[in-house]
């Protein structure tokens, strides 16, 4: 996977930083994969797909521990998807890994309950400032 840059996330905010990212993202090809520490949520209203412990994302060579599921994200469904994986600071305890992406690459990446956070091109440097000056990210930083 080729990726532009790091984020140091504020865990405070992950909920927001996930909102952030997830609306920035979301159109007619793009995917969510998620493994859960246990699929015990109620997904009826976005109807996912299980995808067990290989990310099925274009460019993604992952494979995590956790429970599996793909979903589509839109904007017909980013709200209901950003309220179920928000709810009761579960990005932060039962989501182990994220990744968002489209046809031709992950553009969005969290693992281990955030400790690594790796953005692509589709992540404009303009809205990681903006998430920095209202203290949803620590840092960012680009890599080489």
């Amino acid at each position: 996977m080729k990726f532009k840059g790091t984020i140091e996330p504020n865990y405070d905010a992950l909920e927001e930083l996930f909102e952030a990212v997830a609306s920035q993202l979301a159109n007619s090809e793009t995917q969510l994969a998620v493994w859960l520490i246990q699929n015990d949520l109620d997904f009826s209203l976005i109807n996912p797909q299980p995808i067990g412990a290989q990310s099925p994302l274009p460019g993604s060579n992952s494979e995590l521990a956790g429970s599996g599921l793909l979903i589509k994200l839109d904007s017909s469904n980013v709200e209901k998807v950003v309220e179920l994986l928000t709810a009761n600071e579960r990005l932060g305890c039962e989501i182990l890994h994220i990744e968002i992406g489209s046809k031709d690459a992950v553009q969005f990446a969290a693992y281990d309950h955030f400790c690594a956070v790796l953005f692509g091109d589709k992540i404009s440097l303009d809205m990681l400032e903006e998430l920095k000056s209202r203290e949803v990210i620590d840092n960012y930083q680009l890599l080489d």
